[in-house]
């Protein structure tokens, strides 16, 4: 469609322009399809980029502008314009004529015959008019006015534009664009704006800012250096390091480059640079993010945010308004996907990619395929010594009445049942085959006598079903363990993962189709029993000290250097429910009491520690590290609060379902969810209670993964699995769960050149740039879901600048306009009826 073009020498309303962007219909003959177009007009498409915001797939604004730009630069309506103003004349010429006084009606066609032809002759002119303004979210089947319509569009039908991705450079929209249906999900009526939504909407762009803090990056500062100086200094300086009695890193230039650049400084006179040295020489370092007193003030006035009534209603609101459009929406365009992704030929679910986010190494197995492997190595190796006190295979099982006839999954009790709902110790006890720790420490340990080969082999067994893509094409991110007990733990860990272990599966523990994640298990009451008169701070030197000495000083660290290049996030896991202390000030070294810290104490000092790690690494051209944890599986749902200010994604989340607040947050910023109804079904959430569904259709961005398939699936292919039940539990189309693996893609660490093969070359500018014949996702449903999404950040930063009634008003003013141009239409094209006693009400 074209621009609204000025008339009688004046501009059209400045805020039509702004809502014309959003809401939009073709009232001509379309043809819903998502792959009407050639590769070189997609490329030429794909060519034009919108110069005003664009929210990306992360929910993150581009660098094109912010939201908040945009609104401030918004042309401010005038709501006392008088009638003769060039924007109303615009809108006289749609109402019908009221020269003569009204007749009564005999029947719709007296009615029609009084339209103004001039109107509707100036309808069809100003095609921005048929911007369908409408609460609703439904597809419009629109049909031919006239033979001469039709005619019109005969001729252009071979060579038509592919529908939009994006808004036009120019805002000429595609003349029969393919993808025609209502957007709108704005209330523009008395009392749609109140001072409780002002105020939630300014609560929203706080906690929001607050993300953009510490997830965003922006509370970390250069203090000694500007940003390219610090660059500079890790490519080509020596760096030291040390940890604070605050629990972070500090980081600082070598003693005699420090000395040498106050000396430069002295003798140039340059006092700023003096001053930035002196900083250091006090302790400061180069880099520093918000410290914790900083991050629980915050933290605490998140609090207060999402407990807020007006915060809450309105979240509420516009959550239930998201669930309802999508309902009406796939009742309206489901057939209309279904046709579109039957149409993306040479793909369909089982080719397109899926990735198992969230699995735990120790459980990657299927029971089946454990049970085989551990029956395989009591028969052929039954005489190796695999305990410390000289012990062999089969004398470890023969001493606990266990033989070969043993070797069933039922005897294994590996499978999780109704003992282990609400009970993570008996979910523990689980991977200990027999309920002995010794067959999991000989089969599910790095660190024993044989130093993890069992381990090893029964991994690279795992890695290499997926390899082959047996049953359908997916990939993992599987975790491994580091818990902070010990110094070396890292350098045994990255031996296994780069030993070659030989065998039917030769080579190191790696994959191209496997992406290493670190977990770091909440263990400091297990920690300060083995280890009197210590602190939290040893923990966190343990975990953190290895690898800043790998990253700054790699030739000396050359095993753990190469480790890290292959790991893509860090995962925190425990027990949430578990009893936890107080939230607090207290700095690491000085908690020596055995009760766990506070769930999100302990996450901002992995957090911290990743930050500065990453800024160095980054600096450096190294990979980086995405923070992953678990949260809002149980426990309390505030839990949910931190990770959102802190993390790229989390897993599992069902607790949202119980904080609308922080529902509607990550819904806004897109924040990642890896859920696992079957693992919640025997855990803590039955499947016919899950969230998942509801999440979902809402439009958060969510996906499917496996958690422990050992314990919790009873197929070969635990992901397929996942995907099977959930289709079925969950009543999802195909489309739906094209949709739930693309996002599987998209919350992963893989690198950029696998996701582009999987996403398409376009992904970064958006869901609607993705490649539906690569992620199956037909292009409507992405347009669906990226349209609404503009259109919440939109209505929030609105209303929070204050502006949100003034433009809600004027909208019902161009509503009511239209409204009369659609009856207009209807009365001058329908056939002749009889009268009915409603038909003025149109």
């Amino acid at each position: 469609m074209s621009s609204v073009p000025e008339q009688n020498g004046g501009p059209p309303a400045p805020i039509f322009n702004m809502i014309h962007r959003f809401f939009r219909e073709s009232f001509e003959e379309v043809s819903i399809s998502s792959s009407g177009h050639n590769e070189e007009e997609e490329a030429q498409d794909n060519a034009e980029k919108n110069d005003s915001s664009t929210i990306d797939n992360d929910g993150e604004e581009m660098e094109t502008g912010t939201t908040e730009d945009v609104v401030q630069n918004l042309p401010q309506p005038d709501l006392h314009q008088k009638t003769g103003s060039p924007t109303n004349k615009y809108y006289e010429a749609l109402r019908p004529s009221s020269a003569a006084s009204p007749k009564p009606m005999r029947n719709m066609k007296d009615h029609a015959n009084s339209v103004s032809h001039t109107a509707i002759s100036n309808l069809k002119r100003h095609s921005s008019v048929q911007a369908k303004i409408s609460s609703h979210s439904t597809r419009s089947h629109s049909y031919p006015l006239s033979n001469s319509s039709h005619h019109h569009h005969h001729h252009h039908h071979h060579h038509r534009d592919p529908p939009a991705r994006e808004r036009p450079k120019d805002d000429k929209w595609p003349e029969r664009d393919s993808l025609s249906f209502t957007r709108s999900l704005v209330f523009y009526g008395t009392g749609s704006i109140t001072e409780e939504h002002e105020r939630a909407c300014k609560y929203i762009m706080e906690v929001r800012s607050m993300r953009k803090k510490y997830f965003g990056s922006r509370g970390t500062r250069k203090n000694t250096v500007t940003s390219d100086e610090f660059d500079r200094i890790c490519r080509e300086e020596t760096l030291e390091f040390d940890f604070n009695d605050d629990g972070v890193i500090r980081l600082f230039r070598s003693k005699e480059r420090k000395s040498a650049a106050c000396a430069d400084c002295r003798r140039t006179g340059n006092e700023e640079q003096q001053q930035r040295h002196e900083i250091e020489h006090e302790g400061v370092g180069l880099i520093t993010v918000p410290n914790i007193d900083e991050f629980v003030n915050d933290y605490r006035q998140m609090e207060f945010i999402c407990a807020d009534g007006a915060m809450r209603s309105f979240c509420f609101q516009r959550l239930q308004m998201l669930h309802s459009a999508f309902k009406m929406h796939v009742t309206a365009n489901g057939t209309v996907e279904n046709e579109a992704q039957s149409n993306l030929l040479g793909t369909d679910f089982y080719r397109t990619m899926k990735i198992d986010n969230h699995i735990h190494l120790a459980a990657a197995a299927s029971a089946k395929q454990f049970v085989n492997f551990v029956g395989e190595k009591l028969e052929s190796e039954g005489d190796t010594i695999v305990m410390e006190d000289g012990s062999t295979l089969k004398e470890v099982f023969e001493s606990a009445g266990l033989s070969a006839d043993h070797m069933t999954i039922d005897a294994f009790n590996v499978l999780a049942d109704y003992s282990v709902y609400q009970r993570f110790d008996n979910f523990n006890s689980k991977y200990s085959p027999f309920r002995l720790g010794e067959v999991r420490k000989i089969f599910l340990k790095v660190a024993n006598i044989i130093e993890g080969r069992y381990f090893a082999e029964l991994t690279k067994s795992v890695l290499a079903r997926l390899e082959q893509s047996k049953g359908h094409n997916s990939a993992a991110e599987m975790r491994l363990s580091i818990y902070g007990m010990e110094r070396g733990e890292w350098l045994n860990l990255a031996k296994w993962v780069l030993r070659d272990w030989g065998g039917p599966f030769p080579g190191p523990v790696l994959s191209t189709h496997n992406r290493w994640i670190v977990q770091v298990p909440r263990l400091w009451r297990i920690y300060s029993m083995k280890r009197k008169n210590c602190s939290f701070q040893d923990m966190l030197e343990n975990l953190f000290c290895p690898i800043f000495e790998a990253t700054l000083y790699p030739e000396n660290h050359p095993e753990i250097a190469e480790l890290l290049n292959h790991i893509v996030a860090f995962d925190s896991v425990d027990d949430e429910g578990a009893l936890e202390a107080p939230l607090t000030l207290t700095r690491p070294s000085a908690w020596k009491k055995g009760q766990n810290p506070a769930y999100c104490w302990q996450l901002y000092y992995l957090w911290a520690n990743i930050e500065i790690l990453n800024s160095i690494r980054k600096a450096k051209g190294l990979n980086t590290f995405a923070f992953r944890p678990h949260a809002g599986e149980t426990g309390d749902v505030m839990h949910l609060a931190a990770t959102y200010m802190l993390s790229t994604s989390i897993n599992h989340g069902i607790n949202l379902e119980h904080q609308v607040s922080l529902q509607y947050l990550y819904y806004l910023d897109q924040v990642g969810l890896s859920l696992s109804p079957l693992s919640n079904n025997f855990l803590f959430k039955k499947i016919r209670e899950n969230p998942f569904p509801k999440l979902f259709k809402r439009g958060l961005n969510v996906t499917l993964s496996t958690d422990d398939p050992l314990l919790f699936h009873m197929s070969d292919d635990a992901l397929l699995e996942e995907y099977a039940v959930a289709r079925a539990s969950f009543d999802l189309s195909m489309t739906d769960v094209s949709e739930i693996a693309r996002n599987s893609i998209l919350q992963s660490g893989f690198e950029d050149e696998f996701k582009k093969k999987w996403l398409g070359d376009e992904y970064k500018r958006g869901i609607t740039f993705c490649n539906e014949v690569k992620t199956h996702v037909p292009l409507i449903r992405a347009k669906f879901r990226a349209e609404h999404l503009a259109i919440e950040h939109m209505l929030v930063n609105l209303i929070a600048s204050g502006k949100g009634e003034a433009v809600l008003r004027e909208m019902m003013v161009h509503f009511g306009h239209a409204r009369n141009a659609h009856r207009n239409i209807l009365f001058d094209n329908l056939p002749d009826v009889s009268p009915f006693p409603e038909q003025n009400q149109l």
